[in-house]
C-alpha cells in the first residue's frame, strides 16, 4: 500500500508543529488513533480508497491543531505574567518621615522627635525598634501599643562625626503581625567653617586627579597654606598674585598624595583659626576594609581614624582624644574577648613625636573614649599626618594625628 506523498509530507511537518504544545499532542494522538482504526476495520475491498480519504482527513485535522497550537503557544506567550500578589503594608505612619537637621557642626549631637500614626482600624504591638548605626540613640518603645487612630511619640538623638560630610540615621520600626520595616529618618550636613565640595577625595574606578572646591560659609576670604603636607596646587587663582578670596578650587592627585600605600584622609590646611584643618577622605579600594586587615582579630577598630590636633608649636604637647569601638562580625557583635577595650598604652612609630596616655574610659558597652597627650617632634616644622598606635591585649591598630608643626 502507497500513500499518497503530499498528505505525508502534509502530516509529517504538522505532526511536529502539534506536538510542540502539550494540549496538541493529546488532540494529535486521537486524531492518529482515528485513523488508524478506520484503517484496521476497512474492509479489503476498496481498503486503498478508504484509507486514503482517512488519511487526508486525519492530515487536516492536524493542520486544524497544528495551527490551534501555534495560536495557543502566541496567546501564552502575549499573555503578561500573573502579577505577584501585593505586599501587606504596615499600617503606621511615621510625622515627619525625615528629620533633616540642615547644616551642623562637627561632633555635635541633635535630638528629633517623631509620631508614630495608627491609620488602621486595630490596635499595634511595636515589635522591635533599632538604630542603623550607633551614632543613634533613640526612647525604648518596644512592646508599645498604639490604639487604632492613636499616636506614639519616638525621641532619637543624632550624634555626627566629626569630620564633614553627609550623614543619615534610620530607625527601624517593626510592628508584631506586619512584615517589612517602618522607617524614621534623620539627615544632617556637616560642615566645617569652610566647607569642602565634595567633602571626600573620589578616587575610586582608578580615578587619578580630581577637584575639590572650598568656601567659607560666612563669606569672609581666607588662605589655603597646604594640602597633603605640600603646597595647595590652586586652580584659577595664583597666590602670588592674587588676594585671598573666600573660595577656591584645588585639584588632588593621587601620585603627589602618596607614593606608596594611600592614606585613609588628605588634610587642608587654612589660616583661619576655626578651620585650621580640613579633612577629607580618600575613597579608595585600598582605603576601606583593606586598610585595616587585622580589625576583626583584634575585635575592634576606631570609628573615625583621624584626630585634628591644629596648630601646634614644636615640642609642645597638646590634649587629644578618639574613641575605639567593639567589633566581632564572625558573632553576630557578641562580646567574645572582654579585654578588647582595655587600653594599656599608646606609642608612635619612628621619631615623629610622642603619645601619652591619660585615661581609657568605657561608654555603652561598645566604645572606649581614649584620652591622650601628643607632643611632635622637636626640629620638625610643617603639615604632618602621624600615626599613633593603640595597644590592647587582644592587638594594635592605628589613629593618624593631623598636626601642623611651627617653631
Amino acid at each position: 500500500m502507497r500513500f499518497d506523498d503530499e498528505y505525508r509530507g502534509a502530516v509529517s511537518i504538522n505532526l511536529r508543529q502539534a506536538f510542540k504544545h502539550r494540549a496538541a499532542r493529546h488532540l494529535t494522538r486521537g486524531a492518529l488513533l482515528l485513523c488508524s482504526t478506520f484503517v484496521v476495520e476497512s474492509s479489503p475491498k476498496g481498503s486503498l480508497m478508504l484509507t486514503t480519504t482517512v488519511y487526508k482527513v486525519a492530515a487536516a485535522a492536524i493542520l486544524v491543531i497544528s495551527v490551534m497550537s501555534v495560536g495557543l503557544r502566541s496567546v501564552l506567550a502575549a499573555a503578561p505574567p500573573s502579577a505577584p500578589a501585593a505586599a501587606v503594608q504596615t499600617p503606621l505612619m511615621v510625622e515627619p518621615p525625615v528629620v533633616d537637621f540642615g547644616v551642623v557642626a562637627p561632633g555635635t549631637k541633635h535630638p528629633a522627635h517623631f509620631v508614630l500614626r495608627n491609620i488602621s482600624s486595630s490596635p499595634l504591638t511595636i515589635e522591635r525598634a533599632q538604630p542603623s548605626c550607633k551614632c543613634t540613640d533613640i526612647s525604648d518603645i518596644a512592646g508599645k501599643v498604639i490604639a487604632p487612630g492613636g499616636t506614639l511619640e519616638l525621641s532619637a538623638s543624632l550624634l555626627v562625626p566629626k569630620s564633614p560630610g553627609e550623614k543619615d540615621a534610620k530607625v527601624m520600626i517593626t510592628v508584631a503581625g506586619y512584615p517589612g520595616m517602618v522607617l524614621a529618618s534623620m539627615v544632617a550636613d556637616v560642615t566645617q567653617p569652610v566647607r569642602a565640595a565634595p567633602a571626600f577625595v573620589d578616587a575610586l574606578k582608578d580615578k587619578q586627579e580630581g577637584v575639590v572646591h572650598l568656601s567659607s560659609i560666612d563669606g569672609k576670604p581666607f588662605k589655603v597654606t597646604g594640602a597633603g603636607g605640600r603646597a595647595p596646587l590652586f586652580v584659577g587663582f595664583d597666590p602670588a598674585k592674587d588676594a585671598a578670596r573666600a573660595t577656591y578650587d584645588i585639584r588632588w592627585r593621587l601620585a603627589d598624595i602618596s607614593t606608596g600605600p594611600l592614606p585613609q584622609w588628605w588634610v587642608i590646611d587654612t589660616d583661619r583659626a576655626d578651620c585650621a584643618q580640613i579633612p577629607l577622605r580618600i575613597r579608595h579600594d585600598s582605603t576601606g576594609s583593606r586598610f585595616d586587615p587585622e580589625r576583626s582579630a583584634r575585635f575592634w577598630f576606631p570609628p573615625e581614624s583621624i584626630v585634628l590636633a591644629g596648630v601646634v608649636k614644636a615640642g609642645t604637647p597638646v590634649a587629644l582624644s578618639t574613641t575605639i569601638e567593639h567589633l566581632n562580625p564572625a558573632a553576630q557583635g557578641r562580646v567574645t574577648a572582654p579585654t578588647w577595650g582595655d587600653v594599656s598604652a599608646l606609642t608612635v612609630p619612628g621619631n615623629q613625636g610622642t603619645a601619652r596616655l591619660i585615661s581609657a574610659t568605657k561608654r555603652s558597652g561598645d566604645f572606649v573614649d581614649v584620652a591622650f597627650e601628643f607632643t611632635p617632634a622637636a626640629g620638625r616644622f610643617g603639615a604632618f599626618y602621624v600615626p599613633v598606635m593603640i595597644e590592647t591585649p587582644t592587638g594594635k591598630g592605628p589613629v593618624f594625628v593631623a598636626v601642623t608643626v611651627t617653631p
